[in-house]
């Protein structure tokens, strides 16, 4: 086994929260400046991104030698407004979970000077699109509908960030529901900074815990900190681990 340093929870500049210089080689860049073996993009609720930074990564890395390895992934939230961090192996399991997904994305169009632009690039950094569907209203499928489809399309089914006051698992439902079988939770840098790890070991014993940044803005992105054991630092690896 060995140690594999990840940040599996980054927004690129297709999310309206996040910065519109989260491109997929800024991504990429400061992934590989802070020397990180995994990493995911995982704007709310599109796909639209993945397969650029994925390019970009591959692209970076016949250019310096490195083996970044980049999960395509969503930050999906539920009708019950709860966010999950859904990640796949490959960028076809990714979109054919999207497919299903589609018919619950809201029809919503995003109001770009309120909430923010919705960026598409390619994988040179170049803008083709603007999606118009506003990405940040949850969707109208169920906790236990997405763990579901998930698991059907063979992803990492992680309720995200579920130390926070609001749009987690915790403060919307109140329990990881008993009748799902949830291997691993995301806690946010702060709440593993305020103790919640440890203060709850007991309570999720049974869960595999990562630590993700939640990155917004490229500063961030995680440093080489939080880590998992594999038994070979590949993207399947990490997703057996995490399922």
């Amino acid at each position: 086994m060995i140690p594999v340093y990840c940040d599996l929870h980054i927004h690129s500049a297709l999310s309206p929260c996040a910065g519109d210089d989260m491109t997929p080689n800024d991504i990429v860049g400061m992934a590989i400046l802070n020397d990180l073996d995994i990493i995911a993009v995982t704007d709310h609720n599109s796909f639209s991104n993945a397969a650029s930074v994925i390019k970009a990564a591959q692209n970076a890395n016949a250019q310096t030698g490195k083996n970044l390895i980049v999960l395509p992934g969503a930050e999906i939230s539920t009708v019950e407004e709860v966010h999950v961090v859904c990640l796949f192996p490959d960028i076809e399991s990714a979109l054919n979970f999207e497919n299903e997904l589609r018919p619950h994305y809201p029809s919503i169009s995003n109001r770009s000077d309120i909430f923010g632009n919705q960026l598409i690039f390619d994988e040179n950094d170049r803008i083709i699109g603007n999606e118009d569907r506003m990405l940040i209203a949850p969707t109208t499928v169920s906790f236990d509908e997405l763990h579901s489809l998930t698991n059907k399309h063979n992803g990492a089914f992680i309720p995200a960030h579920i130390d926070r006051a609001s749009f987690s698992v915790l403060s919307n439902l109140g329990f990881l529901p008993p009748h799902l079988t949830i291997n691993t939770i995301e806690v946010s840098n702060a709440g593993a900074e305020q103790g919640f790890i440890t203060q709850n070991a007991d309570t999720y014993k049974h869960n595999k815990i990562i630590i993700s940044s939640d990155a917004h803005q490229l500063w961030m992105i995680n440093e080489k900190a939080d880590h998992i054991m594999l038994p070979e630092r590949t993207g399947q690896a990490a997703i057996d681990y995490l399922r």
